[in-house]
């Protein structure tokens, strides 16, 4: 039996227009805007097949933490202006080997002259015995605390990243 995934999700307001905003994103690397801290370690390397920029449907990346800990990302749809969708697997961090898989999402709408950007995260526990008690320690703990906080950072620190370099015409990075 499947259980339903613990759903996350948190927006932010970029106040750059919505084509700009998704073209500057899809350019970043998950390094540059990723909040890492005391508990959740930096990004040391993203590596994928040669040629693969992660805009396909079926790239794949894998992301590699300090201390070794890593993730295998697939890109599952690819909507120009509009979002991405993307599957986490081989979870590598403690308590994340409780997971079977997660989604995550970005979703960018158009508002006023700005973007909302939606950054959303479904996790699929592994069944088995105790989940219920795991299920509930990944709640209160990851998702309503530590992931919680890291998205919140992220998507501040990727307002200010896009902002930053929409205001700096011919910017190719």
């Amino acid at each position: 039996m499947t259980q339903a995934p613990l759903t996350i999700q948190r927006t932010c307001h970029v106040p750059v227009p919505v084509a700009d905003c998704f073209a500057l994103f899809t350019r970043l690397g998950a390094q540059e805007y990723i909040h890492h801290d005391a508990v959740i370690a930096p990004i040391v390397q993203v590596d994928r097949a040669p040629g693969q920029t992660f805009t396909e449907i079926g790239d794949v990346q894998h992301i590699t933490f300090k201390g070794g800990y890593t993730i295998r990302e697939e890109l599952l749809a690819f909507v120009p202006n509009r979002q991405f969708v993307y599957k986490g697997t081989g979870f590598t961090q403690p308590l994340l080997t409780w997971l079977d898989h997660a989604k995550g999402s970005f979703e960018f709408e158009k508002n006023g002259d700005g973007t909302d950007i939606t950054w959303r995260y479904n996790f699929y526990l592994r069944g088995g015995l105790g989940a219920a008690v795991k299920r509930g320690v990944f709640n209160a703990l990851i998702v309503n605390v530590i992931w919680n906080r890291m998205m919140t950072k992220t998507l501040s620190n990727l307002t200010q990243i896009i902002t930053l370099r929409a205001l700096q015409p011919g910017r190719t990075e």
